[in-house]
């Protein structure tokens, strides 16, 4: 029988590794989590169903501000959150992170480890009640375990990478332990890849509604083709032809193919047709109207007043845009851009001039001394990082539609993971091995944005400048920079470094204070 002891690991070990409750300019309260013991242990096959579920929800801080796609995107050469007079200073939080000043202290990366190891204990928990319970079949236990492994080993993939060496925690750690040891990142790499692999077999192959947003067997294997492409980085050794086999398990599988209109994929109706055959492979479902702590873009990136443009129910905070350098980097004709100045066109940006929904009447910015005075008009152009950035300085992001009405948390759900990726992840690894004929993977994705075909004499640049315009704004920038030996580079308002140090963050001040066996990173 499961011991009291045994069923408090998750509340145990997280009390010691999440030191602090974190808070954001929203003033969320710090969630609680109840000890699991005999009196509350899950019975019924409903109560198992909820708890599993539970690890998966733990993921809907992901398109929060203030947290781990922040501090990944604004990091990189896609965006930044400038410092706009009174507004967005955030005490050098935003600038630091853009410059790649990385500060312990900051809050930022305390946000981003406790949501992670939030969801990789609670894991935990969740997989040690299913192995104890006789309340689901054999079949399906199998396959909830499988899908808990392969979220679970998710987690810790986007912990060792951002933070490097970090405890690694399973079912088997003891729960009095509150300070637990970090193990060196090539292992806990390692672990992850066991785990994607152990759990593959028991995974299901469906692709409609009962699988929609959650890890299936082809999510897994995209999963590692992505992780598999970065083996080099963590620990020294390349797995090129493993990431290409893994990519082909889902090309070949054929369960998958891209959508015919790329913004299908990102639009707030992006969960409908869940019948098979869509490219989103793996989501994180959000669903309006939801509390601060859902899908917040639509107020992260929005100047105030373009709350009348898409009647949004409250008004946006003007903080996040790209920088020039990679908007230009579009080609004008690539549809994935947009058109300046023209709201009926879609695009991952928003730039030009903004109107009112007529179309016709100018909005008004309220500050004469931007660029055009005081009507609003986002600028490519960033005049500066700080202090005094113009509030309309930055085209802004659209690449998830905002919906006319929309409240401060979107309906959009988020892709962890697309089979386009599985075709940029494919024609990489091609690439790397030297092998023939892997522009033509690249070539599906230009053609579906409107480009025209190029050929296998593309360079890296290229290949990294290709993935670049397609994954804007998903999470898996500061990864394909790092990959490519880009990350040191210099861009906007970021000098180039000519130290490895800022490859990682640093491990966050009050889990050091916590936890006496961590060990800062080097350099911080």
């Amino acid at each position: 029988m499961f011991t009291t002891t045994k069923l408090r690991l998750f509340s145990g070990v997280l009390a010691g590794l999440l030191a602090v409750p974190f808070y954001s300019c929203t003033d969320l309260e710090p969630e609680v989590f109840s000890d699991l013991t005999p009196a509350n242990f899950p019975t019924s096959e409903s109560d198992i169903i909820s708890s599993y579920l539970s690890v998966y929800t733990t993921l809907n801080f992901m398109g929060s501000h203030n947290t781990y796609l922040s501090i990944n995107e604004v990091a990189s050469d896609e965006a930044a959150i400038p410092h706009r007079g009174s507004d967005w200073f955030d005490g050098g939080n935003w600038l630091r992170n853009h410059r790649h000043e990385f500060l312990p202290t900051d809050q930022p990366y305390n946000n981003a480890w406790i949501n992670l190891y939030r969801g990789a204990l609670q894991a935990n928990s969740v997989i040690s009640v299913i192995e104890n319970t006789d309340a689901v079949s054999d079949a399906t236990k199998a396959g909830f375990l499988a899908e808990l492994r392969s979220l679970r080993a998710y987690y810790y993939w986007l912990l060792l990478d951002a933070f490097g060496d970090v405890p690694l925690i399973t079912e088997d750690s003891d729960p009095t332990d509150l300070e637990p040891v970090a193990t060196p990142r090539a292992e806990v790499y390692n672990f992850v890849v066991s785990e994607l692999n152990a759990a593959a077999p028991d995974l299901s192959r469906e692709t409609g509604s009962e699988t929609y947003a959650k890890i299936n067997f082809w999510a897994n294997r995209a999963l590692l083709s992505r992780i598999l492409l970065n083996s080099e980085v963590i620990t020294g050794t390349a797995r090129w032809a493993e990431a290409e086999a893994a990519a082909d398990e889902v090309i070949n599988g054929g369960a998958y193919m891209l959508s015919d209109n790329y913004f299908a994929n990102f639009d707030p109706n992006n969960d409908a047709g869940l019948t098979g055959g869509v490219e989103n492979m793996w989501v994180i479902p959000y669903d309006a109207p939801a509390v601060f702590g859902g899908f917040n873009l639509v107020q992260m990136t929005l100047h105030y007043a373009s709350q009348e443009t898409f009647s949004l129910q409250d008004q946006p905070w003007n903080g996040y845009c790209t920088l020039q350098e990679f908007y230009d980097s579009y080609d004008d004709d690539d549809l994935r851009k947009g058109e300046y100045g023209n709201q009926e066109v879609r695009g991952n940006f928003l730039a030009g001039p903004q109107y009112k929904p007529d179309g016709e009447t100018p909005l008004i910015d309220g500050t004469a001394d931007d660029p055009g005075g005081l009507e609003l008009v986002y600028t490519p152009e960033l005049n500066a990082l700080e202090p005094n950035a113009y509030r309309q300085a930055g085209a802004r992001i659209w690449k998830y539609g905002f919906e006319i009405g929309s409240p401060n948390s979107m309906k959009n759900d988020f892709p962890i993971i697309r089979y386009a990726e599985v075709l940029m992840n494919k024609a990489e690894a091609m690439m790397r091995q030297n092998k023939g004929g892997f522009s033509m993977y690249v070539n599906m994705i230009r053609n579906r944005a409107g480009l025209d075909d190029i050929d296998d004499s593309m360079s890296m640049e290229e290949m990294l400048a290709e993935r670049g315009r397609e994954f804007f704004y998903e999470g898996t920038r500061r990864q394909d920079l790092i990959r490519f030996d880009a990350w040191n580079d210099a861009w906007d308002f970021k000098p180039a470094r000519s130290t490895d140090q800022y490859e990682i963050f640093p491990i966050p001040s009050p889990q050091l204070n916590a936890n006496r066996n961590l060990q800062q990173n080097p350099g911080y």
